[in-house]
């Protein structure tokens, strides 16, 4: 079953929306003045993913967790470093290797901000009934999984 392209148009300008909005500069300091934590957006998205791996990763899976190069990780945690946000440790089996360890400074600064963000999420769905709210989820959920999914066979077969 194929796709009508006026839905395509709506569902391609609601994401372009959205990334917009998420993506503005005013929109992050928004959420850095709500949880009281001065970490721009791609440090926010390190914290978030060491907090995610229990404290702890190595720079390479961080980078690939997060698609981007790992020179661009390991400038951003040499500044989270300096700010007292994350531990750089040398692996203990593989010298070449590094480790980030998210200090409890980091931490609590991720949650913050986390915490911010899901704030915002709330407040744009305060006025849904519940019964909207959850298919929304449901249907996010699934385009999400399946644009992953395609994503990930395609680059499969390239």
């Amino acid at each position: 079953m194929s796709a009508d392209p006026n839905d395509l148009e709506r569902l391609e300008q609601a994401m372009r929306l959205f990334f917009q909005t998420v993506k503005r500069p005013a929109h992050w300091e928004h959420v850095m003045a709500r949880a009281g934590v001065n970490v721009d957006r791609p440090g926010a998205a390190i914290l978030r993913t060491l907090t995610l791996s229990r404290g702890s990763s190595r720079l390479h899976d961080i980078a690939h967790q997060l698609g981007i190069e790992a020179p661009s990780v390991t400038r951003k945690t040499q500044e989270l470093e300096q700010a007292g946000y994350v531990r750089r440790v040398p692996d203990p089996i593989d010298r070449r290797a590094i480790s980030l360890h998210i200090t409890p400074k980091g931490r609590s600064s991720s949650e913050r901000l986390h915490a911010a963000q899901r704030e915002l999420i709330k407040q744009a769905v305060a006025d849904w009934p519940a019964s909207e709210r959850h298919h929304f989820i449901k249907l996010f959920e699934r385009f999400s999984q399946d644009l992953a999914a395609s994503t990930n066979a395609h680059s499969k077969t390239s």
